[in-house]
């Protein structure tokens, strides 16, 4: 194999390029918001907003968690060629399922070329995603945290100077969508020759129509529960849209974007540890899979417990100074957000934890509960209490999640140590 493989490659280390990368893909993230906020308005924040709530689970959906079906891959049982030609067939029909939700919405003109460029933008994307599901297969971390340190300032760039030269949305997103773009081409693909002299599986016997279709059949679990975590992170917004009007889901936008940057900082560490969870469970060894997940959740915790301490004390002057005054005056849900984070993180923990396990099929049903009663507690609370409503909302489905992901995560690990005995019993 060319570079390290997966069992040399520490959590510790790989968390640390993860965060780097992370880290900087975050804090662009967050600068787009800021150039949308302070160039323009509370509703060009609530069109760039309402553009992801729209894209974001039709790109989660029918991307299929292919990355992570690819990242666990233990035993190489798919070629990397059948993951991206899946891949490349997805995101047509993303675009499609993109065009149809738009001609069916009765969004403004404006507003619906907004969400098509950013449907362009997800699918470039979800393009590089792939590609770093097989980066990551193969140990490299690294390459993973330097696409995504190069993509931040390009995305970022070609967001504001879209903005700056038309003052129109539509041309800032097509800017990230031109930064994607270059990242994919320039960087992301050219290193995927020096892992093709890796094992990547064995050679094309099945017409690739029938390989498609077995490698989407086991992804699709993953895909529903994509599309049910996306809905979970859209819902708020789009009640919000509805009952409260852009304005407000500008502001909800911005405060909630620290709620999407202490989870990425955890996701970045459940991808670090993604291959040693998987590593542990399939080899049986039961007790190193549950002393690294119970670090991973004492250290998820800690993330969440620093941002709500930094929201409840310098809240109000973090936010003035960031966004402006309009944001400052929601301090108090910013406060109630992160502690809805401390729930999230822990919840993403397990996460990944179940989905290493491999345990794929129970997830939509989890999920999908949970989506539900989120939709359920935004119609009652946020109607009722502004912001501060989706806010609850978000921490009440959180802690819901915790109870369910650890039951199947402990029913699994229960599971291998059963397994595990009787192997032994019969070998004896």
């Amino acid at each position: 194999m060319n570079g390290e493989g997966p069992a040399t490659v520490s959590v510790r280390r790989g968390f640390a390029w993860l965060m780097s990368g992370y880290v900087s893909y975050m804090l662009c993230q967050w600068v787009m918001i800021v150039v949308l906020a302070r160039w323009g308005s509370p509703e060009h924040v609530g069109q760039f907003g309402l553009a992801l709530a729209t894209t974001a689970p039709i790109i989660l959906f029918t991307s299929l968690g292919l990355r992570r079906v690819l990242a666990t891959d233990a035993q190489v049982d798919t070629r990397f060629g059948d993951y991206l030609g899946l891949r490349l067939v997805t995101n047509v029909a993303a675009m499609g399922l993109t065009a149809l939700v738009v001609a069916s919405a009765g969004y403004r003109a404006e507003t619906a070329l907004v969400v098509l460029a950013m449907g362009v933008a997800k699918a470039i994307e979800a393009t590089s995603d792939i590609v770093h599901g097989l980066f990551q297969r193969h140990g490299r971390i690294d390459f993973v945290a330097r696409s995504l340190l190069v993509r931040g300032p390009l995305t970022a760039a070609g967001l504001a100077i879209g903005y700056a030269a038309t003052g129109r949305v539509f041309w800032a997103v097509l800017g990230i969508a031109a930064g994607g773009l270059a990242v994919f081409f320039f960087y992301d693909w050219p290193r995927i020759a020096r892992l093709q002299g890796a094992s990547v599986g064995g050679p094309a016997t099945v017409p690739f129509a029938r390989r498609y279709a077995a490698l989407a059949a086991l992804a699709l679990p993953l895909g529903v529960v994509a599309l049910l975590t996306s809905l979970k992170a859209s819902i708020p917004s789009l009640v919000i849209a509805k009952h409260l009007g852009e304005g407000a889901l500008g502001l909800f936008l911005a405060l909630a974007y620290f709620h999407a940057a202490s989870n990425r900082v955890v996701s970045a560490l459940g991808e670090a540890a993604t291959v040693r969870l998987a590593s542990h469970y399939a080899r049986g060894e039961d007790e190193r899979f549950a002393r690294l997940l119970g670090a991973m959740l004492l250290a998820a915790l800690g993330i969440g417990v620093f941002g709500l301490g930094v929201a409840a004390v310098a809240g109000q002057p973090l936010l003035a100074f960031c966004y402006g005054g309009p944001y400052a005056a929601e301090s108090g849900v910013l406060v109630l957000i992160m502690a809805a984070v401390c729930a999230a993180n822990l919840q993403t923990v397990l996460d990944y934890a179940m989905t290493s396990a491999r345990c794929f099929k129970i997830q939509p049903w989890l999920y999908g509960g949970t989506a539900g009663l989120l939709f359920v507690l935004c119609v009652l609370l946020i109607p009722a209490n502004g912001l501060a409503g989706a806010a609850q909302a978000l921490g009440v489905a959180s802690i819901v999640e915790i109870v369910a992901t650890g039951a199947v995560v402990a029913w699994a690990l229960t599971r291998a140590r059963a397994s595990g005995s009787t192997m032994a019993l019969e070998g004896s």
